[in-house]
């Protein structure tokens, strides 16, 4: 491939604004949340040993048709091509593994709200900040949003991206938004426009996710750009509720199993608004877990709960933390969006312990998902690995409990010094040692892989895909007939080895 050829081509496309080659450019592309150009045998299950393979070229684009201008120039050129949002990714979903053309979308931040049909639809570029600007004064938004206000909706919603709740663990590809997907354009690995869903009908609106047969655009859903490029997503709208409220408690660690029975009585007697908002969940600290019950809806429904709730917290244990007030809505939401991050407390906590550590600082994440009834193992088998290999309690840094479905995550983390050969020999047997205990000591199955990841990253991937059988052997002939030339995203999920 001669470069400067196709750095010129690209540049007719996009202007000569929106393209670039410039290695220090390059470089920071390179660079998701949890990606660090270090050995760390534990940031969120994901090993990244070497220096990350750099693009050949940056490119901004503009809109759907200059994406398809794109893609059909990087089929020419047997160029590959990866698509990101606001790269906030925690598995490299976004980083090349082989180079070629990293297609910023960022300028792609169109919103288009129908009320009729209560759905917006969003381009990659949209964030969550945006989006509160922009449905907020309407009085609308499109879920109990808790992610950070950087971060794009699409990469979060179609894609499992950084979001809240962290409620798929392990095995889990998808994310629970994915769920609630209406429709979707998608640009196909050969430069074709795919629409989804009853839009797909000439004239129709994005109002159920099925034109007719199968549900087509779920492939497209957590393929992480291997099998084609999410330009526009339809997701339901839900109007602002009336009253919100936090109820907080503590519970210290010695009553864990009191913690987790609280947290199962009251998400099965709390299904109020999208299924897929968290309103549950715990935070350790110091030897306690703090436990957030968010509530929303009427005001009626609200103190209904909230008095469930501090009920069911003191009855297992636990005590109450009084809170200064209940959130305002139209204070928290029109155009107040530094008080709503402000009170979306979860990302603070987590942020504040292990999302920025010192450069010779890095982290172990002992974490799971189990049934109710064995968590308490889980919890107690973690605190057990790490007293075997001579981590004190106390250097647990943070911790979290969440619901999953029908099961509970958790997860404990611990800080460990780079620069310390033994720190790093003791957290690579914990890291590498983890996964039995949890599989086959707790909960009595085969590991499926060598580590737990928060995200099946590049890594986890080639451990788990080929553990898939028949399902690997159907999303590779997927991949193999959408992408004849293999240039999405290559490297990544089914896309394991070349064809």
């Amino acid at each position: 491939m001669e470069k400067s050829v196709l750095y010129e081509r690209l540049k007719d496309i996009v202007g000569p604004e929106n393209i670039t080659d410039k290695e220090i450019i390059m470089e920071a592309y390179t660079r998701g949340y949890a990606l660090k150009e270090r050995p760390s045998p534990g940031i969120y299950g994901t090993v990244f040993m070497e220096k990350p393979k750099q693009p050949d070229f940056i490119v901004r684009a503009g809109s759907k048709e200059e994406i398809q201008e794109i893609v059909r120039l990087a089929n020419q050129y047997k160029v590959a091509v990866i698509p990101m949002g606001a790269l906030t990714g925690m598995y490299a979903g976004a980083i090349p593994a082989e180079g070629g053309i990293m297609l910023d979308m960022s300028r792609m931040n169109k919103i288009e709200i129908d009320e009729e049909s209560m759905n917006v639809t969003l381009e990659p570029g949209v964030t969550w900040a945006l989006a509160y600007r922009e449905l907020a004064v309407k009085g609308y938004w499109v879920s109990n949003q808790a992610s950070p206000g950087s971060v794009s909706i699409l990469g979060t919603t179609s894609q499992a991206g950084v979001h809240m709740p962290w409620d798929k663990y392990a095995l889990l590809f998808g994310s629970a938004y994915c769920t609630l997907t209406i429709g979707l354009e998608v640009v196909l690995p050969t430069g074709e426009l795919l629409v989804t869903g009853s839009a797909a009908l000439p004239g129709a609106k994005p109002r159920i996710a099925r034109a007719y047969g199968p549900d087509v655009g779920a492939l497209f859903l957590g393929s992480q750009g291997t099998l084609g490029i999410v330009v526009k997503q339809t997701l339901p709208l839900y109007r602002i509720p009336e009253a919100r409220h936090i109820v907080e408690g503590n519970f210290k660690d010695e009553n864990f199993k009191g913690l987790v029975l609280a947290m199962d009585k009251i998400r099965y007697d709390n299904y109020e608004g999208p299924l897929w908002a968290e309103k549950v969940w715990a935070e350790y600290h110091n030897g306690v877990w703090e436990f957030f019950v968010h509530l929303y809806g009427r005001k009626e429904t609200v103190e209904y709960y909230r008095e469930f709730s501090e009920k069911i917290i003191k009855e297992e244990g636990g005590t109450i933390k009084p809170r200064a007030r209940a959130l305002d809505p139209e204070a928290d939401y029109s155009g107040g969006l530094v008080t709503f991050y402000e009170e979306m407390i979860f990302w603070r906590p987590r942020a504040n312990s292990i999302a920025m550590p010192p450069p010779n600082i890095s982290w172990v994440n002992l974490m799971g998902s189990a049934l109710p009834p064995k968590m308490p193992e889980v919890h107690e088998a973690a605190l057990k690995l790490l007293a075997k290999h001579g981590v004190p309690k106390d250097r647990i840094r943070a911790g979290r409990l969440s619901p999953s479905q029908t099961q509970i995550s958790f997860n404990f983390t611990y800080l460990y010094d780079l620069n310390d050969a033994e720190e790093v020999i003791r957290a690579k047997a914990i890291n590498e040692e983890w996964p039995r205990v949890l599989f086959q000591e707790v909960l009595g199955m085969k590991p499926a892989m060598e580590r737990v990841p928060y995200r099946p990253g590049p890594d986890a991937a080639k451990t788990l895909m080929p553990q898939l059988g028949e399902y690997y052997q159907l999303l590779k002939l997927l991949k193999r007939t959408l992408d004849p030339n293999r240039i999405m995203n290559p490297g990544k999920l089914m896309d394991i080895e070349p064809y």
